[in-house]
Order: C-alpha cells, then structure tokens, then sequence
C-alpha cells in the first residue's frame, strides 16, 4: 500500500513524499526511524481520511459512525481547546492531554471523539490526523489550524488561536440568537393571544349579538367572526401553511438557483438583511484572519473562508478573490471592484499588503465588522420594542374595534 506523508526532520525542514508500506504503523515507523516528526500519512487514494489498515483501525470507524445523533456546539469545542492549549503549554504530552480531556468532557460525542483522538495519537498519529477522523466533530478549518501549529512547531500557540477563534463564533452567534429571540417570542405570544380571542371570546359576542336580533354586522366585525369560524372548525389546519412554506424553501434551497436567489434576498431584507450581511463578514474575515495569522496559506485561507460565508453570493466574492489572487492580482484590488464590500475594507488590505501585515489588518477588518455588528443589534433592540407594541396593538385593537363597532351601534339604536 502506497502512503503519502508529511514529517519534519531535525533541522526543522517538512520533507513530503511516498512510501510503500504494509499498514499506517509501518509508514510511521518507517518516518522515526529516519529521525522525522510525523505530521501526516496517508493512504494514497483515500482523501480527508487516514488509512485504516488494521481490525484496531475498523473499530474507530464505527466508533465515528456512533457520533452522528449528538451534537457538539461551539462552546463545548471553545472549552477543549482552551484546556489542550493550558496543558500543551505546561509540557503534558498530547496523548496525556487528550486522556485527561476524555475524562473531563461532559459532551458524550466529544468524549467518544477525543478518546478515539488519545487512542490514534497513542499509537503515532498527528493531532490533526486523528481529528480528521471525526468529521461530524471536528471541520476542515479546525484540522487546518491544528496541522499548520504542528508542521510550525507551535501546537500551543495554535490551540490557543483555535480557542479564541471558535470563542469568537459562539459570541457571533450568541449575538444573532439573542437579538433574535425577544421579538420572536413576543410576536409567537401575539400570534398565540389572537388564536385565542378567535377561538374562545369572539364566539361568546357573536352569540349575544344573535340573541338580541343584530342580524346586518359591519365588514370588519363579519370578517372576524367569519376567521373565528374557520379557526374553529379547522384549527388543526393552522400549521399547515407554514410547513408548506418551509418545505418549499427547503425544496427551492436544494436546487443551485434556488439557494443563489434566496441567499441574495436574505442580504436584501430589510433591518435584517443588514445583519445578517454583517454577521456573514465578520464570521469570514475572522476565518481569514485566524488562517492567515496561523500559516495556512493565501489561497487556502480564502477558500476556506468563503466555505464558512454560507452564503453563495459573499462565497462567490472570496472564491473570486482567490481566483485572481492566484493569477497574482492583489487581494485589495479584487475587494475594491466588488461592490459587497465597503472600500474602506479595500483601502485597509492595500495598506495590509503594502506594509507586510495582511494578517493583522484582516483582524481589524473582522474587528470592524464585529463592532458595526454590535451597533446594529443595539440600534435593532432600541427599535423594535416600540414597534413590537405599535403592531400588538393593533391586532388587538382590530379584534376589539370589531367587536365594539356593532356594540356601539346598537346602544345608538336604543337610544
């Protein structure tokens, strides 16, 4: 079986290459009999995973298979990282760290993960070469900045951007979740309040006004009664547009210009369509940055930061950039022909290439957006009560005028 590998011999060189090797323990002895660090093997023909060679092997295969119904978050992913970080720094082997880690995660797939980390890592694979093995857990950026500490001899430092990086994508999207859940639950308490004036009050005035002979309703107060009648006798219907509206969107974003249309209307919404713009820049350029900071280079940087856009339209930009960038173009030049993004992001790269110091510059660049992010979720949140209680009121105020109309016509007719 043919391997290909990556090791870094003695005087620091990383030496790439072939080898022809009966299993992957072999390819791995093979590399520290030549006084090499192993950074990766790999099968040849087998792609994004280790060969697996042995019944020992085949076991970590199903062992992944287990992983699918439980879910990591980035806040479980932020907290390993910090303590592998602490204790790599502290001189604890990656094997020890990882053993201890097993025993300390409350996380159930992580922990299954990170045990099958300890096992690969005890019998010579790299770090990055036994989280490969757990896709569902661990994605390509992470396995990226991982490998690039190892080859750099600077595992610590990694972990450690690592951590940071995946804290600052669960503060993003804390930021999002939270600027979306008061109105969300307001509006679903509204939408649940006028349900239940149909159902249950509007019927108890539509009695009393047949008990007093009021036969001719105005527009309004028939039309109420008619959705209260409907609500009644096909409440179970209720949900029914709304599943058909999803499933219909889920059908539409399958298909390459479906998901192209919606991803531009997402941009385009009003209030909206800003932050989430905003959240889609700075989640990319935080990627870009944190890649770039860490020694992966230009073009795979990019490609992976267009990757996490999920958005076609701003993933379009930075393939694009990636494109000319490897044909030699600036990276500013790209940015500053495009119209998604401001030009001062294209003035800042141009000072950024200029000087040397693209990294720390796309830090600012995601700095900027995470601020201007921040002021329109403020700005959001200081509108969006009163306007919440504008439309409340008249729901409520429909449903009530339309009781009340016919009530005061009556009296007028008595009087």
């Amino acid at each position: 079986m043919i391997f290909n590998y990556r090791a870094r011999t003695a005087t620091g060189v990383i030496n790439s290459g072939k080898r022809e090797a009966a299993s992957e323990s072999a390819a791995l002895s093979w590399i520290r009999d030549q006084g090499w660090a192993p950074i990766f093997v790999e099968a040849e023909g087998v792609a994004g995973v280790l060969s697996r060679g042995d019944t020992g092997e085949k076991k970590k295969s199903l062992l992944q298979i287990e992983l699918i119904p439980a879910k990591v978050t980035l806040r479980d992913k932020s907290v390993v990282f910090k303590q592998m970080a602490t204790m790599i720094n502290s001189g604890i082997t990656i094997a020890a760290t990882l053993d201890l880690l097993a025993g300390q995660t409350e996380n159930s797939t992580l922990k299954k993960a990170i045990a099958g980390m300890r096992d690969a890592v005890s019998s010579g694979t790299t770090l990055a070469a036994s989280m490969g093995r757990f896709p569902k857990v661990f994605n390509n950026l992470e396995i990226s900045l991982v490998r690039a500490g190892e080859e750099g001899g600077v595992l610590d430092i990694s972990m450690s951007r690592l951590a940071a990086f995946v804290e600052s994508q669960y503060t993003l999207q804390k930021k999002i979740k939270s600027a979306m859940m008061y109105p969300t639950v307001v509006i679903c308490f509204t939408v649940l309040a006028m349900v239940a004036l149909c159902m249950f009050i509007v019927p108890m005035f539509r009695q009393a006004f047949t008990n007093i002979g009021m036969e001719e309703l105005p527009a309004l107060t028939a039309a109420i009664f008619g959705f209260s009648d409907f609500l009644r006798a096909y409440w179970f219907l209720l949900p029914v547009p709304f599943i058909l509206i999803w499933v219909l969107l889920k059908m539409v974003y399958k298909t390459e210009k479906g998901h192209r249309v919606l991803d531009k209307a997402k941009l385009r919404l009003p209030i909206m369509g800003d932050i989430i713009f905003k959240a889609i820049m700075a989640r990319s350029f935080r990627t870009f940055s944190t890649l770039v900071t860490a020694g992966v280079s230009i073009l795979d940087s990019i490609e992976m930061s267009a990757g996490v856009a999920d958005n076609v339209i701003v993933g379009d930009a930075f393939r694009l950039m990636r494109e000319r960038a490897q044909n030699g173009i600036p990276l500013s030049v790209t940015i500053k022909e495009q119209k998604l993004f401001p030009s001062m992001v294209a003035h800042m790269v141009a000072v950024g290439e200029e000087t040397g110091q693209v990294d720390e510059v796309l830090t600012k660049v995601a700095d900027w957006y995470d601020l201007e992010l921040d002021e329109k979720i403020k700005a959001l949140t200081s509108i969006i009560e009163p306007v919440l209680i504008v439309v409340i009121g008249l729901g409520v105020g429909l449903v009530v005028g339309s009781i009340f109309i016919p009530l005061v016509q009556a009296m007028q007719q008595f009087m």
